[in-house]
């Protein structure tokens, strides 16, 4: 009998062929996207992403894994009065809203989400706290919080500004690139 696979097709027998599958990827997860060239400039190039690349420093959290962990776990990680949320603090850059405010900020993995934020976009997600922090949770979130901070915007204006307030980095993306992410993600 010949292989089950030819090509990209599925054999199911001799005369029958049944084309496969090919899932599509969300434009803006695209890894040559402008959104994910856009974010590895400003927010993290990886997963398993601290603030200030803690995970790979000579620092408490120097291989801490963040894609192998439950939001659960990650809920008791990135708690403000806690470890990583103390040790960011006094760290913070002085432009960070956080630190104007006085506040300590955890972000975690690629797209750099905060607990606070993480927390919230799980529950009107509904996802459990036994769900894993991995690629596809946390593409799930981006696009998620993405597409609402887009989609709360009247104006192209409106809607680079609510991206702001989401992530930081983007204040240090021009207009023009915004917009191409902006329509990447819609």
């Amino acid at each position: 009998m010949a292989s089950p696979w030819n090509k990209g097709t599925l054999v199911e027998s001799d005369t029958q062929e049944v084309k496969k599958e090919q899932p599509s990827v969300e434009p803006s997860l695209q890894p040559t996207s402008t959104t994910q060239v856009a974010l590895k400039k400003v927010e993290a190039q990886g997963y398993d992403t601290l603030y200030g690349n803690f995970e790979t420093k000579e620092t408490p959290f120097k291989g801490v894994q963040v894609s192998t962990m439950t939001l659960g776990e990650l809920y008791d990680f990135s708690q403000p009065s806690g470890a990583y949320g103390q040790y960011v603090k006094p760290r913070l850059a002085k432009n960070t809203q956080a630190f104007k405010r006085g506040l300590t900020s955890t972000p975690m993995g690629k797209y750099q989400i905060v607990g606070t934020t993480l927390r919230s976009a799980a529950k009107q997600m509904g996802l459990s706290d036994d769900t894993v922090f991995d690629k596809k949770t946390q593409d799930d979130i981006f696009l998620f919080l993405a597409r609402d901070a887009v989609n709360r915007g009247k104006t192209l204006e409106a809607k680079r500004t609510n991206l702001r307030k989401v992530w930081e980095g983007f204040n240090y993306i021009n207009n023009s690139t915004l917009d191409k992410v902006i329509a990447e993600i819609q």
